[in-house]
């Protein structure tokens, strides 16, 4: 704002310079200037250039400093902003995420967040400065001729209504163009990542359709604001150039009537460009403005989306939990029009017991495992850990006494060694190791081409299933929880490694308190208890010799996949 108020009026003396040339230099018979300090028309001429000359330099190197100044604000800004919207999305429930597309979530981090930064870069610096600018010159038309100032009243105000009619037409069709941008991205994120199924079924054809068809409709939004924007364009300018056409008609009329100075003429001529630039320049940045409006409309929209899980303020952290679970009486379900999916559940785990969990597909067994480590809340009942409810525990506390092995293994793009080190970050090399060898991963690391620090690619796709859930496992060994949850740990491997891992799983479930989601019954058969889960509810509950004794559905299954019984 400094280096705003020092340049803009450094910048707009020249036409001023100018009259006093005309007025002052080469149509007075004697210039003022010459009587007091002496010298020739042609000294005070060059003078009057080394003046112009020093305030534009001054000019020039002020603009600059301002220049820089902005761009670094605005690159903290978009810095900022986006790193505060990328903790506000994880700090959400996975609710959030499963509401909404992660390519569009994307969109809105690095694209929105681009356009909001760009306003913070150049349209505020140009809005506030040509309203500045706009200001000083109107105020110097007024001191040379208050007639022509007023006579401009009717173009500029004729110019304030156009954009305001331009903002409301304009403004939801950049919105419009945002979200569908954001479906592009999100197609094409989707489209990637599962890039082996459309090439395994021969679907690229039909893919890039709905890419193109996607593309289409971003496009479409795209031509009509581009519509809008040419219509605006002209009459700007033919309004601009009506008020350039009444300054110097009503100025040459002044100075043929004798009340105005050639010079005064001169310097009105050059302020109307200074006046019509700013005017132009608002408008065009005002194109910005709502441009960053529509992108900033799809950030806040994230960042005040209200937070499903939050620690509560009186919340306590746990040091070092025992292991005591506790389900009372729990009812869940994701959604207020959807039914529940889980319904009066009821079991206690004492430390260092297994807890198998089965039940046919979709009956709530996964969901168990989000409840128990406060992914989502119940609508009823109460969760407890070491007789603690959930709710009256940090989140981050909670979670730091759990480690999960899920059944899709999910490795970031780095290495092997950073990949298990995600377990405890403070974690020594010889603990990282260790931690492998427990997991029977150790061998086939050190035979990759760098050992620990081969980059696995992204999702870990240079590794076998196998490979992948063995490196799961060592960062669970590393992360040392109290509490293992296993979600189908072994469904996704090829079968040549299942022993190896469930060697390796049941050397990390030792001692420690457990919860087995599996389909595999042979996997839970040697749980402390073991709980069907079906329709929601706890079907059959009991050690693996009782619910073969009843003859349920546990019985059933199991006899099924240990081929004692067919379909």
């Amino acid at each position: 704002m400094g280096c705003m108020l020092l340049g803009q009026p450094l910048q707009l003396l020249h036409p001023l310079f100018w009259k006093f040339v005309v007025d002052d230099v080469l149509l007075s018979d004697r210039p003022p200037l010459i009587d007091h300090v002496g010298g020739s028309r042609v000294a005070l001429l060059g003078g009057v250039l080394g003046a112009m000359f020093l305030a534009h330099s001054l000019g020039a190197v002020v603009s600059a400093l301002r220049q820089y100044v902005l761009g670094v604000v605005a690159q903290r800004v978009g810095r900022d902003l986006r790193g505060s919207l990328y903790e506000h999305m994880q700090r959400h429930s996975l609710r959030f995420f499963h509401d909404r597309r992660s390519g569009d979530l994307v969109s809105r981090a690095t694209g929105d967040v681009e356009t909001v930064q760009r306003l913070a870069a150049n349209g505020v610096d140009e809005l506030i400065g040509n309203a500045v600018q706009l200001v000083l010159v109107w105020g110097v038309i007024f001191f040379l001729s208050w007639q022509v100032a007023l006579a401009l009243v009717v173009p500029m105000a004729a110019v304030g209504v156009l954009i305001y009619r331009f903002n409301r037409r304009i403004r939801p069709i950049y919105r419009a163009a945002r979200d569908r941008l954001g479906d592009v991205s999100a197609k094409v994120q989707e489209n990637l990542l599962g890039m082996l199924v459309i090439k395994a079924f021969t679907r690229e054809r039909q893919e890039q359709a709905k890419v193109d068809a996607e593309n289409a409709r971003y496009y479409a939004k795209s031509v009509e604001g581009l519509a809008a924007h040419a219509r605006f364009g002209p009459t700007m300018q033919v309004v601009g150039f009506t008020s350039n056409l009444i300054m110097l008609g009503v100025g040459a009329i002044f100075v043929m009537r004798g009340q105005f100075t050639v010079g005064g003429l001169v310097a009105l001529r050059g302020y109307w460009w200074y006046l019509f630039a700013p005017v132009w320049s608002l408008a065009r940045v005002n194109d910005m403005v709502q441009r960053s409006l529509a992108a900033a409309d799809r950030v806040f929209e994230v960042m005040d989306e209200p937070v499903e899980i939050a620690d509560a303020p009186d919340a306590a952290d746990l040091a070092q939990a025992d292991g005591r679970i506790a389900f009372e009486s729990v009812t869940f379900s994701y959604g207020p029009a959807q039914p529940p999916v889980l319904r009066d559940i009821r079991f206690e785990l004492a430390p260092g017991e297994t807890l198998g969990v089965a039940g046919p597909s979709g009956a709530g067994k996964s969901t168990l495992l989000g409840l128990l480590l406060r992914f989502y809340d119940p609508q009823a009942g109460t969760i407890r850990l070491d007789g603690h409810a959930l709710g009256r525990v940090r989140q981050a506390s909670l979670r730091r006494q759990m480690a999960i092995v899920t059944q899709e293994p999910f490795l970031f793009n780095t290495t092997v060694g950073e990949n298990i080190r995600f377990g405890r970050l403070e974690a020594t090399d010889r603990e990282l190791i260790d931690a492998a060898r427990l997991a029977n991963a150790h061998e086939f690391i050190e035979q990759m081409p760098d050992g620990y620090d081969t980059v696995v690619g992204e999702r870990g796709v240079k590794l076998s299933g196998g490979q992948k859930q063995r490196i799961c496992i060592a960062r669970a060994f590393l992360a040392n929880p109290r509490i293992l949850l296993l979600d189908e740990a072994t469904a996704s491997v090829e079968p040549e490694s299942e022993a190896i891992i469930q060697a390796a799983l049941d050397r990390l479930m030792r001692g420690r308190t457990s919860v087995v989601v599996s389909h595999r019954l042979s996997m839970i058969r040697g749980a402390d208890q073991i709980i069907v889960i079906a329709g929601g509810r706890i079907a059959e509950r009991g050690r693996h010799d009782g619910l073969m004794a009843r003859d349920g559905w546990y019985a059933r299954m199991y006899r099924l996949q240990v081929g004692e019984e067919t379909l």
